[in-house]
Order: C-alpha cells, then sequence, then structure tokens
C-alpha cells in the first residue's frame, strides 16, 4: 500500500510539473508577441525591437552557467518558483511604471524574462529524472513537449486577440498571472535537495567549472556531440523564426498573418503528435530513439523546413510543416532524456552548459540571419542555415556509423546512465 500511495503522489508531482510549465510556456509565447508588439509602439523603432530580442537572448546565455550551478545546489522547484514570481513582478511593474520609465523597464523586462526562463528550463530539465522516477523519465519528456506545443498554439492566437481586445496593460496583468499561476501549481510540490557530490565527482572548479566546460570531460561523448547537434540546430531554427514574417509578407502580402498562422500552426501539431506518440513509445518499451535516430531526425527536421520555404502550395506547406515539427520533438524528446542519463551530481550543470550553447547558436542565428534577410530572400538564407545544422547532424551520424559496434551506443533507456558511477561522500534520497 506505501509503494502505492509513493506512486500516486510521484504521479500527481508530475501532473503538477507539466501543468506549470504549460502555463508558464503560455506566458512566455504570449509576452514574446505582445512584448514585440509593445516595445515597436513604445519606441517606434525596429531596431530598438531587435534589440529587445537581442538583450533578452544573451540574458539567457549568460545564465545558463549559473542555472546550471544553482539547479545542482538548490532545492530546484523552489528557483522554478522565485523564477516565475520574479517574472510576474516585473511585468506588474511595467504597468505601473510611468510612461517615461517605460522604456527602461522594458529592457529591465528583457533581462528577467531571459534569465527566469533559462533558469526555470534548466532546473525543470535536471529535476525531471528524479521526480518523474528513472522508468518514467523519456515519457515525462514526451509529455512536457506534447504540453509546450499546446501552450504555444495558444500563446501565439491569443496574444494579438488579446492586445486588440483588452490593450496592451490588461495583457501584460494576464501574462503575469500565468507566471503566479504556474508558481503555485509549483508550490504544491514537494521541494527535493539535490545530491552532493564528493569533490573527486565534482569536476574542475574554477571559470571552467563555473562556465561548466568542465563537466563535458566527464560524460560520455556522444552527449557533448549531441550538444553541439542541438547548437546547430537552434543556428538553424533562428533562420525559420525570422524568416517567416518576411516569407508570409512575399507568399501572402494580403494576409500575411494567416499565412504564418498556419505556418506556425501546422509546426505545433506535429510537435504536439511527436510528444504523443513518443510517450506511447515509452510507455511500452522504456525509451526513446538512439543517438543515431537523434541525428536523422535533426537532418529531417532541417530538410522539412528549407522545402517548406520553396514556396509550395498550401496543400503541401501543411504537411511540411507537420512533419518538421514532428522531427523537431521527437529530437528533442531523445535529446533531454539523454542528457538526463548523466549522474545527478553532473547534470543540472550540463543542463545549463547545454542551455548557453542552444542560446549563443539562436542568437548567432537571429543576428546573422536577420542581416542577411535584408538583402536576400528568405529560402537561400533559410536552406545556408539549415544546411549548416543538417551537415553537422550528418557529421555525427557519420561518427555514430564508424564507432567499434561495442561502444556504440544503444538506445536512450530510462534505467541507465551515460557515464559510470563515482563514489559519493554522501547520499541525499528524496
Amino acid at each position: 500500500m506505501a509503494k502505492v500511495a509513493d506512486a500516486g503522489r510521484a504521479a500527481r508531482d508530475l501532473r503538477l510539473v507539466v501543468a506549470a510549465h504549460a502555463v508558464s510556456t503560455y506566458g512566455s509565447y504570449l509576452n514574446l508577441v505582445a512584448l514585440g508588439l509593445f516595445t515597436l509602439e513604445l519606441t517606434g523603432s525596429a531596431a530598438q525591437t531587435g534589440l529587445f530580442m537581442a538583450v533578452r537572448l544573451a540574458a539567457g546565455f549568460l545564465m545558463g552557467p549559473v542555472s546550471g550551478l544553482l539547479a545542482g545546489r538548490h532545492r530546484r522547484t523552489r528557483l522554478m518558483i522565485g523564477a516565475d514570481l520574479l517574472s510576474a513582478a516585473t511585468l506588474a511593474l511595467l504597468v505601473a511604471a510611468p510612461d517615461g520609465a517605460r522604456p527602461v523597464a522594458v529592457y529591465l523586462l528583457a533581462v528577467v524574462l531571459g534569465c527566469g526562463q533559462t533558469l526555470w528550463g534548466v532546473a525543470l530539465r535536471s529535476e525531471l529524472p528524479d521526480l518523474a522516477g528513472p522508468a518514467r523519465r523519456a515519457r515525462a519528456n514526451a509529455r512536457l513537449v506534447a504540453a509546450r506545443s499546446v501552450a504555444m498554439l495558444l500563446g501565439f492566437a491569443s496574444a494579438g486577440v488579446l492586445v486588440a481586445w483588452l490593450g496592451y496593460e490588461v495583457a501584460f496583468l494576464l501574462d503575469a498571472g500565468t507566471y503566479a499561476l504556474s508558481a503555485g501549481l509549483l508550490a504544491r510540490v514537494p521541494a527535493r535537495r539535490p545530491v552532493a557530490a564528493a569533490p573527486e565527482a565534482a569536476g574542475p572548479t574554477g571559470p571552467r567549472a563555473w562556465a561548466g566546460v568542465g563537466v563535458l570531460r566527464a560524460v560520455a561523448p556522444v552527449v557533448a556531440a549531441m550538444i553541439g547537434v542541438r547548437a546547430a540546430d537552434a543556428f538553424g531554427s533562428a533562420a525559420h523564426n525570422v524568416g517567416i514574417p518576411v516569407q508570409a509578407s512575399l507568399v501572402s502580402p494580403e494576409s500575411p498573418a494567416a499565412y504564418a498562422a498556419v505556418f506556425l500552426t501546422s509546426w505545433a501539431v506535429g510537435s504536439l503528435a511527436a510528444g504523443r506518440w513518443c510517450a506511447r513509445l515509452a510507455a511500452r518499451t522504456g525509451g526513446v530513439g538512439s543517438p543515431r535516430a537523434f541525428g536523422v531526425a535533426t537532418c529531417l527536421m532541417s530538410l522539412f523546413f528549407v522545402l517548406a520555404f520553396t514556396d509550395p502550395p498550401l496543400w503541401l506547406l501543411i504537411p511540411l510543416t507537420l512533419a518538421a515539427g514532428a522531427a523537431d520533438g521527437y529530437a528533442e524528446i531523445s535529446y533531454t532524456t539523454r542528457l538526463q542519463g548523466v549522474d545527478e551530481s553532473r547534470r543540472a550543470r550540463l543542463f545549463g552548459f547545454a542551455s548557453a550553447a542552444q542560446n549563443a547558436g539562436f542568437g548567432l542565428g537571429m543576428i546573422g540571419c536577420a542581416v542577411a534577410l535584408d538583402r536576400v530572400a528568405p529560402f537561400p538564407v533559410v536552406a545556408v542555415a539549415h544546411g549548416i545544422a543538417c551537415a553537422v547532424a550528418l557529421a555525427f551520424l557519420l561518427a555514430q556509423t564508424v564507432r567499434p559496434p561495442g561502444r556504440r551506443d544503444p538506445p536512450a533507456r530510462a534505467d541507465r546512465h551515460d557515464d559510470p558511477p563515482t563514489p559519493r561522500t554522501a547520499e541525499v534520497t528524496p
């Protein structure tokens, strides 16, 4: 009976975390649209709007290693609650600020949201294996991707409507409410103290430890390589994120918003389908894919996005973006599950470094592709950026193929670790 009760509590806690993730993600996509529009109206400058996004991405990049250290030493659900409450408070501050102070408040909010979202994501992915249990890690990641896809759909769909009907202030207060609701859900989840690593297991100290680079030497090479592939994937993804509005205005000048909505909705539905399918697969087999399957999914995602920018008819655009979303969702689930297989004492720092690498790839892609789109049509820009991502993924696949058979990595099962166990001075149980 005790085991049944523990399993019931664990399932309840996981549902609360998934719900909090969905609510917080909805708020993030809502403010992504609303704050971009607000900054453009407030400053009257597209360059200032781009700077707002650059500040937000830079803050997330710098916060990655810090998040890894914090999530490795402190109770992670409390870190997530703190990030949510700080985001909510800063949004309320923007609404309350006088007109003259709002330009400064906008950039303060960019820093808070960039840092808060990174800390939230690193803490969540570091905590999930212990929250869900070793046998349900992959399934829990699939549920998170599915919840995020639904939240993205609702966030993008409602942002314009809320701003048009209720105004920016009400939209920002509703956004702050989503973060407060997320914090309330997380407050019902027991806060678990992370396992402390022994000095010999902790890895390097000093600046290398702060940056999280040293932890790469302590994990399987395939894990470090997957982080590199995911950073290249983020670079490619920046191209289609920047390119969608431009492509929409060229292909459908009479209704660019409708074209962009079809594109993004199809992508999100594909990602949602991948999440649900991976959850069923994990329930049957205990794992989701292998490193080679991750590499193949990354290549397919890039290919489908490039094809989507060839100006196909609507009946072909929808299945192409659906397929791109499904491949992207599968790659993310298998990637996250793999990284969560490392020893807990290293997991948070690894996710902190991985987050910084992805933010760096996305930020460089946003800057480079935005500049290129002023001079070149969207298709070649997206083709080059995703071509780079695909080339990196193909190199990864080649490396996996030529490895000796005895050293190839099996599928990312839920009950294994990528690195060997290390001695600990103390073990803290949940």
